[in-house]
């Protein structure tokens, strides 16, 4: 190991802490493991369901007590500890308010200061999707950076409007982790069974938190639309309460019961793999309503498309537009107008989108070719190398 660069990768979260970054973590670092460039450590949250045995090539450290603004100087200091060339910092960003938002906006200054030949390259997740005075706590995180990445473009957009020069972002796509067998008819059936789902209905399957800000009481009124216009429906929620908002979970469940829809909705509550992929098979379109607007970081969307389902969703000028979601064949309607859902839904089931035009969106959203390109980016940001930000999906 004595010839190679140290990579250290800082993420607060890591496998199996409830958290869409753990995954992440874990592909970015056995990648970078796998190509054999680097001496790989992972430096993560002390967490009792951190799982350091999953690590394939590299190491994990699970030292940090406390994330926040009081902790910046212990978190620094356990980064050089690992005496790092390169640290790769995750940094959340919409889950994550008050002191506690800011904590890399205060360590990489500090630690390009104590070592400043450390090329420090950083990953801000959802940037775009922040209020503008929110996106303005990252910007000292952003400036003390070497390189740049982000994920789609809506938040490459978001970080050149803060001023951060073009030639140190880097555009590195995720991946759903969830792999859908090809769909055929067969595949359907056993997933309507699995699922208790009519065969002759209207499926409409939902997959993500059962949040306010998702609008899934909208969908459910949508699904009452459908119903009295004599149409055959039958909705899948696959997902629990998100943190904070449990009410709402319930407000929803109630509101299907007052609709007369108890018998017509499927609640998964927090869904397993299975139960994901049974519920994606069986549907025949899927919705999801982000009241923020949908991008191709959402890796529900991402599931369905390579589910090879029409897919109903949102978009908000306010946060920037990801273009690629309308690119990829999505229907973009109001969030919270249930009207024009169900006419949308309604629509897409008469006109479906050719198969052959489905099957793309399945080859080009194939897990294995967008994680490879994902570390391929990083490594270009690792490597002081030229951003490429050529299109990732050939549409």
């Amino acid at each position: 190991m004595a010839d190679k660069k140290r990579l250290v990768i800082v993420s607060g979260s890591f496998p199996e802490i409830k958290c869409g970054v753990s995954r992440h973590t874990d592909i970015i670092a056995a990648g970078a493991a796998r190509l054999g460039c680097y001496d790989v450590q992972v430096l993560t949250s002390s967490d009792a369901a951190v799982k350091v045995e999953i690590a394939r090539g590299y190491q994990v450290h699970p030292r940090i007590e406390k994330w926040s603004v009081f902790s910046v100087r212990t978190i620094c200091r356990e980064i050089l500890r690992l005496q790092p060339d390169i640290v790769h910092i995750q940094n959340p960003t919409i889950k994550y308010r008050g002191l506690r938002s800011i904590t890399m906006s205060a360590v990489a200054p500090l630690l390009k200061r104590k070592a400043p030949k450390v090329r420090v390259v950083v990953t801000q997740h959802d940037i775009a999707v922040g209020k503008g005075m929110f996106r303005y706590r990252y910007l000292p995180l952003l400036k003390a950076a070497d390189a740049v990445a982000v994920s789609n473009h809506r938040d490459y957009q978001a970080v050149i409007d803060l001023k951060i020069s073009p030639a140190k972002i880097y555009i590195s796509p995720v991946a759903a982790h969830i792999k859908i067998p090809t769909c055929e008819p067969e595949a359907k059936a056993r997933a309507r069974v699995a699922m208790s789902i009519p065969p002759d209905a209207v499926c409409i399957s939902y997959f993500g938190f059962v949040h306010p800000e998702r609008n899934v009481d909208v969908l459910i009124r949508a699904l009452e639309l459908l119903q009295r216009q004599g149409r055959k429906v039958h909705g899948v929620i696959m997902g629990g309460a998100s943190q904070g908002a449990e009410e709402y979970y319930q407000d929803c469940q109630g509101l299907a019961a007052r609709l007369q829809l108890e018998e017509h909705v499927t609640w998964t509550g927090y869904a397993t793999e299975e139960q994901i992929i049974n519920g994606m098979l069986a549907a025949d379109v899927f919705v999801s309503l982000p009241q923020r607007g949908a991008d191709m970081r959402n890796t529900s969307i991402q599931t369905a498309l390579r589910a090879e389902l029409p897919v109903v969703t949102t978009r908000n000028h306010r946060y920037y537009v990801d273009g690629l979601i309308e690119k990829m064949g999505c229907i973009c309607v109001a969030p919270q107008d249930a009207e024009t859902l169900c006419d949308a839904i309604v629509d897409i089931v008469e006109h479906p989108p050719p198969r052959e035009k489905r099957a793309r969106w399945r080859e080009q959203l194939d897990p294995d070719r967008i994680w490879d390109l994902h570390v391929q980016v990083n490594m270009r940001a690792y490597n002081n190398e030229k951003p490429l930000n050529q299109p990732w999906l050939s549409l």
